[in-house]
């Protein structure tokens, strides 16, 4: 007959297998593994086979913990041009946690499964959360404090005057700024948006969705003969001689970046715009243009300010000289092509 004692130990025993065992086995699973063959084409089934296994590998395009809004961007390998975004859900409190403290341009390796919805736009219900390479080219300022106020800004409101942020599969597709604040809309009818472009400033008019709660959306007012009016085309802009005035703009090297880019800000009808300044054509007086304004920013650096997604100077004001081109809907900023470095100076 076996004593309580043994019995005893025997149940220890079992307990520390049993809760061993499996994570024995499962441990081959939790390493994170980039296979670039499932990433070719960006097929839904590899990808999802990925985010099931190993991990699903991609960085952070935008982190706004405030409002639960995390979106991550998957590119095709050796193809910048080539990608997807998905908007992802965190599952639990520890993955929401660490996607709030998550930066722009962070290598993350998520796990879940993609949820359906009536949105082109793919959403993942994230059950964890692994960054592999953080990215500090915004580290030493302080956190940017918004100055959206959403949704509370929006409630008693019908409409508003904003910027495409993202537009994509024909319309159905739409991301919107209002301030500073990033909303996703709902669009039924594609009719009224497939001819947008990224940098268009719009009158929105909108209801608010009552699911999901967080992040906020907004849905086209489908009582309004035409809830989406373009105000400012930036295709207007493209091919025009302009000559631009505003403040410098920097958007510090990141992995999709070479070498830092600078923008002035522009200013139309109170909405901002950012230009790069550019030049394509001319390698060496690229550098040229890049080296006169690194020297007029690392002059006062020391007044620069981080922005909802690079960092600009209010104390530094710039003239830039040149052709505007837009030459794609999803373009992420219109561009001034420059002919010399002598197209741009600085104002005092």
């Amino acid at each position: 007959m076996i004593s309580k004692k043994y019995l005893s130990i025997l149940l220890i025993c079992l307990t520390i297998v049993l809760i061993t065992v499996p994570k024995i086995f499962a441990s081959p699973e939790e390493q994170c593994i980039y296979h670039s063959e499932a990433y070719e084409g960006l097929e839904m089934t590899r990808l999802s086979q990925e985010l099931k296994t190993t991990g699903l590998i991609g960085r952070i395009h935008g982190s706004v913990g405030e409002s639960k809004l995390f979106v991550m961007s998957v590119r095709e390998p050796d193809n910048f041009f080539s990608y997807r975004e998905f908007s992802l859900l965190p599952k639990n409190k520890q993955t929401l946690a660490t996607l709030s403290q998550a930066n722009r341009h962070d290598r993350v390796c998520i796990r879940g499964h993609i949820i359906s919805n009536p949105s082109p736009q793919k959403h993942i219900a994230v059950k964890s959360v692994e960054v592999l390479d953080s990215w500090t080219g915004l580290e030493g300022f302080p956190e940017h404090q918004r100055e959206a106020n959403i949704p509370a800004e929006l409630l008693d409101r019908t409409s508003f005057i904003g910027k495409v942020h993202a537009i994509g599969a024909e319309g159905k597709i739409l991301v919107v700024e209002y301030k500073d604040g990033v909303i996703p809309v709902f669009v039924k009818s594609p009719e009224y948006t497939k001819d947008l472009y990224r940098g268009d400033i719009v009158r929105l008019s909108y209801q608010l969705k009552k699911i999901p709660k967080t992040p906020t959306h907004l849905k086209l007012d489908s009582q309004v003969e035409q809830p989406v009016e373009v105000v400012d085309a930036i295709t207007d802009w493209n091919g025009k001689e302009n000559t631009l005035t505003g403040n410098l703009v920097k958007f510090p090297q990141s992995p999709q970046l070479n070498f830092d880019v600078y923008a002035i800000e522009v200013d139309t009808m109170g909405i901002k715009r950012y230009f790069t300044l550019v030049n394509f054509e001319d390698i060496d007086e690229f550098k040229n243009i890049r080296n006169k304004l690194a020297q007029i920013w690392d002059e006062k650096s020391e007044t620069a300010e981080i922005g909802r997604n690079m960092l600009i100077n209010r104390e530094i004001t710039i003239e830039a000289h040149g052709k505007t081109s837009i030459i794609s809907p999803r373009q992420a900023n219109p561009q001034i092509l420059l002919g010399t470095a002598e197209d741009i100076q600085q104002k005092t």
